[in-house]
Order: structure tokens, then sequence, then C-alpha cells
């Protein structure tokens, strides 16, 4: 197994979110409740359900009283047959308020977990790309699936368990009084020596869930990366490897878990030991009253009834206690995700939303370094300007900072000093959407999603028409693939487009950025999986499409930087020049040396040890 790296050690605090306060237990699932105020008419149904059917089954402690003191002499007693008629009569009320219970409640819970999954998702859309760099996204699903799955059982069924529960102690305890004071007041002595104990062990079940809930979002996430790529782990034969680790994770997920069932279990075991130990004192003590002749046999039997109400709501507390707890686990995680603000948000001061682009980007003095690498700046003071229609190419070494240009432009990030302004607007005042809507990008590595070739392309404008999508079809060399499909276009690609090709994928990404029709298009050497012939074919399309658009492309092949108005050489985050080809092969060598390197085939680029040779 791998050795443990500070990560591991400091996920537990670094957590995004787990420093943050959340408030108390009670009050973090509460809030929850908020989501039931759209459908108070259920609320009181299913509130007036919990207390009917709680009435009722109070209320047979008076027939036992009535039955067992007059017995079964229906001759002798026409009102005890009418009390036996009400009997049925309870029945089949306590039957309709226990539906009413069940269903009011479970349509709550369910319609209020349902949204909150999806107020979890819209937020979680909301948020910057820096938060995601945090976070495994496995974890954040078992957030928005165990998690919310945890908490609706407890929405759904513990509270108003404990709600009629509650009903049934109060009444409980006072009918306890009113049928024998005496053995009342030995009942009341009993409830601190169950409630504070199960408070201690309430709170190390709590602690104890939100660390379980903690290491199944671990597991979750090493699953979903292992599983995504499995090709990787395939080819490397880390199969081994993988297994353990998964199997570490298993076992701080069970170890967690049995922490947790063990201290639960203490706590059942022990409310209910005190409890029906107290009932047997209370049997004791009151058997001998009925011998005395203190008390009925009637009294006795009904105030029975009532004790082993009042024990086995109050033993049912400590289930509904833990799970509260555990619930609170997953409130915490919940909540942590809900407390995330987006940075870029906050530094908006205004909206400009729908105004006209041509297409001009100025990027002025832009430094910026990654929130997960703070002492490494990423661009120092880059300058560069693009004007409408014009076509820029980006240059230089792995790690120069090409990408992360991209990345300021769409906004996932804001530079720490510098501004850009997109169409003679800082881009903080446009809003986001306004902004993105003006920029379509083809990244180097394109993201499929696992539904049909249609909805992939679709993805960028979905409310294209049909000729404007065969026309992206078109530029983008599409057509003889879709033909080769089974179902078309509407054939699903798989998995992250599995069943495509790299440069297939890489087509319909740039069909996808062709369909959105923006005034920016930003290619991060988009024909770069393309073969001679494809890549010929689709430059053709891109010099039309490019043509009536500003481009900024991330340039390593020859083709891009020939057809480019001007090359901007970025080195270690920093432009060194910018200028045509022959401008800057004449005058920057470091461009010189990347194009004898990576152009040499088309360039007639010969080192200089090797000219004037005689």
């Amino acid at each position: 197994m791998r050795e443990n790296s500070p990560y591991d050690a400091a996920r537990d605090v670094e957590r995004p979110g787990n420093n943050q306060s959340t408030g108390t237990n009670i009050k973090k699932i509460a809030m929850f409740y908020a989501y039931a105020r759209p459908y108070k008419l259920r609320v009181l149904l299913a509130v007036l359900s919990v207390l009917g059917a709680g009435g009722i089954v109070l209320g047979f402690g008076r027939l036992i009283k009535t039955i067992v003191d007059q017995g079964f002499l229906f001759e002798q007693n026409s009102q005890l047959l009418a009390t036996l008629v009400g009997i049925f009569v309870g029945v089949a009320l306590l039957a309709l308020f226990s539906f009413g219970r069940c269903y009011f409640v479970s349509w709550l819970s369910e319609k209020m977990i349902s949204t909150v999954r999806q107020d979890a998702f819209n937020h979680l859309l909301s948020l910057d790309v820096s938060y995601y760099e945090q976070v495994r996204q496995g974890e954040l699903v078992s957030r928005l699936t165990t998690d919310t799955s945890l908490l609706q059982i407890v929405l759904g069924t513990s509270l108003p368990i404990a709600l009629r529960n509650f009903v049934l102690l109060l009444g409980g305890l006072v009918l306890m009084v009113v049928t024998s004071p005496k053995l009342a007041m030995y009942t009341l002595i009993l409830v601190p020596v169950i409630i504070f104990p199960a408070m201690l062990f309430g709170q190390r079940v709590r602690s104890l869930s939100k660390l379980a809930q903690d290491r199944l979002g671990d597991l979750s996430g090493f699953l979903d990366e292992t599983l995504s790529h499995i090709s990787t782990c395939q080819a490397f034969t880390h199969e081994a490897i993988d297994k353990e680790t998964f199997h570490g994770y298993t076992t701080s997920a069970f170890k967690a878990a049995a922490k947790r069932g063990l201290q639960r279990s203490l706590l059942t075991s022990f409310v209910m030991a005190v409890a029906f130990a107290g009932i047997g004192m209370l049997l004791w003590v009151g058997v001998h009253d009925v011998q005395m002749g203190i008390l009925t046999s009637g009294t006795l039997s009904a105030f029975l009834f009532y004790a082993i109400i009042v024990a086995g709501t109050a033993g049912s507390y400590s289930e509904v206690f833990a799970d509260l707890k555990r619930a609170s686990g997953a409130a915490d995680r919940l909540m942590e995700i809900f407390m995330v603000r987006s940075s870029l948000r906050k530094k908006r001061s205004k909206k400009m939303q729908y105004l006209p682009s041509h297409g001009t980007v100025a990027i002025h003095n832009v430094s910026f370094a990654y929130p997960t690498n703070q002492e490494r700046p990423a661009l120092t003071n880059v300058t560069l300007s693009v004007n409408p229609g014009e076509r820029v190419a980006i240059v230089g070494p792995s790690g120069a900072g090409k990408t992360t240009i991209f990345s300021l432009l769409m906004r996932f990030y804001e530079p720490q000093s510098g501004s850009i302004y997109i169409d003679g607007h800082d881009y903080r005042d446009l809003s986001l959407h306004d902004l993105r809507h003006r920029i379509g990008i083809v990244p180097q590595e394109p993201a499929l999603f696992s539904t049909t070739l249609y909805d992939n392309i679709m993805y960028g404008r979905p409310d294209a028409n049909m000729k404007d999508l065969w026309q992206a079809v078109q530029i983008a060399q599409l057509e003889e693939v879709i033909e080769s499909l089974p179902y078309g276009i509407h054939t699903h690609v798989g998995t992250r487009g599995v069943q495509l090709s790299g440069g297939q994928k890489q087509r319909v990404a740039i069909a996808r950025a062709i369909l959105r029709n923006p005034r920016i298009l930003l290619l991060d050497e988009a024909t770069s999986a393309l073969d001679a012939e494809n890549e010929r074919a689709v430059q053709e399309g891109l010099k039309y499409l490019t043509s009536t658009r500003t481009t900024l492309v991330i340039a390593h092949r020859l083709a891009t930087v020939l057809n480019a108005e001007k090359i901007a050489v970025l080195d270690h985050g920093i432009i060194q020049a910018v200028g045509t080809h022959a401008e800057l092969c004449d005058q920057n060598s470091l461009y010189r040396r990347l194009a004898t390197l990576q152009f040499s085939d088309g360039l007639n680029l010969q080192p200089q040890s090797h000219k004037n040779v005689a």
C-alpha cells in the first residue's frame, strides 16, 4: 500500500468548509425543514395524522382499565358492549391516521430532499474552478447521494417518529400521574438516569457518524478516479496497487462505521435495560398495592400499559437520537457545500449583459498564480491585445502559461493583478454568462458526455437549428464519422466518448465550438489529434470560421503559426516577444529554437553551425 502523504494526514482538517461553524445539531437538520414551507397543507395533514394516531393509542389505556375491572359480561353491562365497539372504531381510525402519517411524511421528505439535491447541484455549478481543485468529484457525488439519503431517512422517518413518540411520552406521563401518582413518581426518577447517558453516547455517535461519512466520501472519490482512468490503470499494470489502496479505504470506512455502530448499540441497550428494569420495579410495587387494596387490577393494567408506552418511546428516543446525530454529520457535509462561495462572484461589481460583441481582447499587466501554488507565478506582467477578427498564435515550451491565459479569459480564475478587457469592458463587469457566451473554446483534451453525438454537438448551443448543426458538422469534417455510426448522429458515444477515437472526439469539440458561433474563439491546438489529411480539411474549415471572428490559438504545429497575423512567444509566464513568423525567426532566439525543434519539417530552418559549410 502506498505511503501516506501530507494530504492524507490533513484531509480531515482541510476539507473545504470543515473549519466553518454550521450551528448546533438540531438547527443543522431543522434548517432543511424550510424546504417544506411551500407544502403547508401536507405538513398540516401529516402533523394531524401523527397527533391523531398518538391520541388513539393513549385512549386504549382507559379501555383496558374498564375491561379488566368489569370483565366480559355483555348481558350484564350494555355499556361494555359499546366500549368494545369503540375499540374497533379506534382501530379503524388508527389505521387511517397511520396511513396519513406514512404517506404525507414520506411524500414531504422525498420532495424536500429532491429540492435539496437540486439546490446543492445548482450551487456547485456556480462555484469557480479552484474549488474543484481541492475536492474529489467522487466525494461530492457521495454528499449529494449518500448524505442526502441519510438526511431523507431522518426527515421522513426518525423525526416524525420522534414527534409521535413525544405525544405518546407526554400523554403517557400525564395519564400515569392521573392513574397512580405514587407509581408515576417512581417512574419520573428513572428519566434523568436515561437522558444524561444518552446525551453522552449521542455526542460520540455524531462525531463518529461524520467521520464515517468522510471515509465513505474518500472511498467514493478514489473509486471514481480509478474507474474513470481504467485504461491507464491497466496499461501500467497498477491493478494490484489500486486493489490494496482501495482495501485501505474500505478498511478505514469499516472501522469508522463499526465504532459508530458500537456506540449506537451501547446507547440502545443501555436505555432498554434501564427502561425495562424500571417497569419490573413498577410491576412489583403495583402488585403489592393491588394486594393491599390501594389499586384495582384494571388501574394497575392501565398504568402498566402507559408505563410500557413511556418506556418504549423513551427507548426509541435512543435510536432517534442516534439517527439525529448521524444525520447531523451528513447535514454538516451538505452545509459545507452551501457555505462555499465563489470568489469570482464576490468581486463582480455590476452586470452589463447582452452588450454588442466585436471580439476585442486586451490583457494589461496580468500576473497570476494558481491558488494551490501561490509561490510560483504562472503569469507575470502579461500584456497582449487582439483586434476584432485577428488570429493570434501563442507559442512557448510546456508550462510556459499558454493554457493559463485561456483559463483567465474564460474567467475560471481571476488575476491577482492587472486587468482583462473584452470589447472595451473590464470583464469583471460582465456577468459570467455574458462573458462566456461571447467565447467558444476547443480544449486539447475534449470533454464528451455519455449521451448521443447529437447531444454532444448541440451542447455548444442547445437552441441551434438543424441547418446550423449540419454546417458545424461539415466544417469539422464529421460527416464520414456520422455515416459510419450505427445510428448516425443519434449514436451514443459512451462514457467520455470512449467509442470515438481521439481525432473524432476532437472534431466533435470543434463542431461544438463552431455551432456556438462566438465572437472570440480559443483553440488549444484543436487539430493536434488529427492525421495530416483530416487536419488539412479541418484547417480549411477553421480558416473560413476564423476569418470572421477573433481567434487565439495555442500553437504547436506549422500550419497554425503560418496562418496567424501575429505570434506571442511565452516563456515562464512572461511574453518575450510579439510579431510575425518572419520577424520572430530573425529577432527571437527562443522562437527560432522552438521553430527549429517543432516546425523544421516545413520551415527550411537549419542550425547556424550548418550554414556556409565548405
